[in-house]
Parts: structure tokens; sequence; C-alpha cells
């Protein structure tokens, strides 16, 4: 009788002492990974100790489901690391291959639509002319999106970037999108791996577009925003470049590598850490701390409200400094070059069409301010080489203002580049400067 139970208790004992074993593998093998290749050794050591005790302990062998163990075991090291990334995955169920109820080709055309769709969503302008853009995902995919939607907000006076429900994905969209906010060649945030000893370095790249360096710029961030899209976020706050409006971000900033385990278990590791140039750290565990904080749900009516006001002020600040050197009784040849680059900067943002810099100086040439009228046709000439039209309209001013020698110059020109371009209005140009040459 002692003997048959015996051998009960032994049959009974067996799969939860082979679970045990498959467990204390499954560990092993994950201590031995996190020493090789986590990103911070001394914390390394620090899990493995634990697991250590909680193995003395038999704590996972109470654990009898895969998902239930991993799950544990993913808890008690992030509670030594604070480390997000840091993951162990079950095994994938047997013949978890999901089923295609649409069918073959309506299943394969979803999944190309969205993939060509990919992390962009919506893109709109709001009141005030407040660019959106709501940014889902980092894929390097979407990475020849990114000229022509910046071409699209070219004329944007401030930018919304929603990365709210943004859980990263792959750098070089980030890297793209931050150049056109940026300088050219400015470094950003490098990511450092323990294992090789190496630095991998990023920076801005040449964009294809208009780079906006002085819009207003604003980020909107959740608790959901992670990684990649983390690195963008802060990489403008830490530049001074974004204005962050919503809540702490997930606070992942260690890139990760995926690691075969035992038993079909994989273990998500950490294997690197982002280090930024400016702060010399990154957002690991605290997130992005927004400069504006707010609900992620009110976040982007905040940022409306804040980005509205900006844009007034970024589209009315060239006109008033232009405005101010205008109003002078003199100004001197510098203020002169800042009114031509000024035109300039209110043309490159959209703000005003090429015609209307001849309108701006006839206005002020009806009201007698030869200076300011001749300063404003000047830069049109020089804005416009070749239009004929500004040539001749500069002449005009010139020869009002006395200066013949340099207004039978423009006149010339006028003339020469109407022929050459077979203007319609050619017989004006050689009419306005016969009549010039017999008041001479």
């Amino acid at each position: 009788m002692k003997n048959k139970i015996s051998i009960f208790a032994l049959i009974t004992l067996t799969p939860i002492l082979l679970l045990a074993q498959s467990n204390t593998d499954v560990i092993k093998r994950i201590q031995k990974l996190m020493t090789e290749n986590y990103v911070f050794l001394d914390k390394a050591k620090e899990v493995n100790q634990r697991l250590d005790e909680l193995m003395q302990e038999k704590y996972f062998d109470t654990f009898k489901k895969p998902g239930e163990f991993a799950k544990a075991l993913t808890k008690e090291m992030q509670k030594i690391t604070n480390d997000k990334h840091l993951n162990i995955a079950p095994p994938r169920p047997r013949n978890s291959r999901p089923s295609n109820p649409l069918g073959f080709i309506p299943m394969h055309l979803q999944n190309i639509e969205r993939f060509r769709r990919g992390g962009f969503g919506e893109v709109n302008f709001f009141e005030g002319n407040v660019g959106y853009v709501h940014l889902k995902g980092f894929r390097v995919e979407d990475t020849i999106k990114v000229d022509p939607l910046m071409k699209y907000l070219s004329t944007a006076d401030a930018i919304i970037i929603d990365l709210r429900g943004n859980g990263g994905g792959n750098g070089p969209v980030g890297v793209n999108l931050s150049s056109y906010f940026l300088p050219e060649n400015l470094p950003l945030t490098g990511v450092y791996t323990r294992r090789t000893d190496t630095m991998e370095n990023y920076s801005t790249v040449p964009v294809k577009g208009m780079q906006r360096l002085e819009v207003p710029l604003f980020i909107l961030t959740s608790g959901r925003t992670f990684s990649a899209a983390e690195a963008f976020a802060y990489d403008l706050q830490a530049r001074k470049r974004a204005i962050v409006i919503g809540e702490n971000t997930g606070g992942g900033a260690h890139p990760v590598n995926f690691m075969r385990l035992p038993q079909g278990y994989r273990l998500i590791v950490p294997i690197a850490r982002s280090i930024n140039p400016v702060t010399n750290t990154n957002w690991e565990g605290v997130g992005v701390i927004p400069d504006v904080k707010s609900s992620a749900d009110d976040a982007l009516e905040k940022a409306k409200e804040i980005a509205k006001a900006s844009a007034a002020k970024y589209r009315e600040k060239p006109f008033k400094q232009l405005e101010k050197i205008l109003e002078k009784n003199e100004f001197t040849k510098q203020e002169e070059e800042t009114v031509c680059k000024l035109l300039q900067l209110i043309l490159k943002r959209g703000h005003m069409e090429s015609f209307m810099i001849n309108d701006m100086g006839y206005s002020y040439l009806r009201e007698k301010n030869i200076k300011a009228a001749r300063a404003i046709l000047r830069a049109g000439s020089i804005l416009f080489p070749n239009s004929p039209n500004a040539q001749d309209s500069y002449a005009e001013v010139l020869a009002q203002n006395g200066q013949n020698k340099l207004a039978l110059k423009h006149y010339e020109a006028a003339v020469t580049i109407a022929k050459r371009k077979k203007d319609k209005q050619t017989e004006l140009y050689e009419k306005n400067l016969s009549n010039f040459k017999a008041k001479m």
C-alpha cells in the first residue's frame, strides 16, 4: 500500500517538478543574458541577486501558467531597474496563427492600406494659421513623407505635433523632422552600447524643403508617448526649440534587443542607453516632463490657445520691425539692408506676394515719403532681379530722388529684361525710358 502511495505521489509531483525545473532554466538564462547585455551592469547584478533570492524562496514555483510566470518575472526585474523596456515575453501558444475571416485578398488590401498610411494621421490647419500633424508612430517607411508634410506646413505660423498616442519606433523620422526645426549638423541624442563600449552619434541632416528655425513649435505628450517619440520631444525641448504640452511621457530611453530563452520565452532587454548632448542624460524612468502640464485629453485645446497667440506674434514681428525703420526720417545703409532682409523673410513665410512690394513702395511714394519708398522698391529690384516691373519701379523712385545716373541704369535694365522675356509691357518700359531721357 505504501509503495502505491509513493508511486502516485511521484506521478502527481512530476509535472510540478518539471515546471519548477523549467522555470529555473529560464531564470538562469535570463541572469546570464542580463550580465552580458543589460545596459547597466550594476543593475544587472542587482536583478540577478534578487532572482537568486526568489528562487531560493521558491517564489516562482507558485506561477503555473507561462503568462503569469512571465508577468511575475517582469514585475520583479522592473522593481530593481525601474526600466519599462525590460520585459519577459511568454511562449507563443501553439497554432496561434490568427484565422483570416476576411479571406486572403481583402486582408492583403487592408494590410497594404495600413502600411501606406503609416504613422501620420490627421494633418490640418487650425484658427490663427496654426499647422497640426498627428504623428501616431515612428516608422522607417514614413521618412519619405516628412518632406511633403513640411512643404504643406511651410506657410504655418505655428506648428503643433501631436505625439500623445505615439509609442515610438525607428529613429530616421525623428531625425528628419527635427532637421526642419534645428540648424544643420546639430548633435541629437546618441546611443551608447555597453557590450561593445561604442557610441553611435546622430545629428540633424540637410532637408529638401524650407527649414522652420523660428516658427513656434508645440509638442503634445501623454503617458503613452514612448521611446523614439520621447527622443524627438526631448531633443527639441533640450534645445529650447519646442514647448511640450501634456503629461509626463512613458520614460523609455533604452534601445532593446529580443533574445531567446528556454521553453519559448523571450527576454526583451535594453542593450544601450540614450545620451543627449545638451543634458548629458535622458528621460529613462522619469519621462519627458512637459513645460505646460495638462491632461492628455485637454492638451490639444491648450496648445491651440497658446499656438494661436504665438503665431500672431511670429507673423507680426517682421512687419513691426519693418514699420519701425520706415517711420524714421533718416535711416542708415545698414537699415536699408535690413528692410530688404525683412521683406525677403516676409515673402519666404508667405505673408506677402511679390506684387505687394511694389504696392507698398508706391503707397509711401504717394505719401511723399521718398526714403521709405526707395528702400522698399530697391529691395524689390534685388529680390526680383529678373522682373522688368521691379527694375522700372525702382528707377522711378530714384529719378524722383534726383539719382539720375542710377535711375537710367534701372530703366535700361527694365527694357532689356522685358525684351528678353517678350513681356507684354515692353512698350511701356521703353516709353518710360524714353521720357526719362528726354527730361535729363
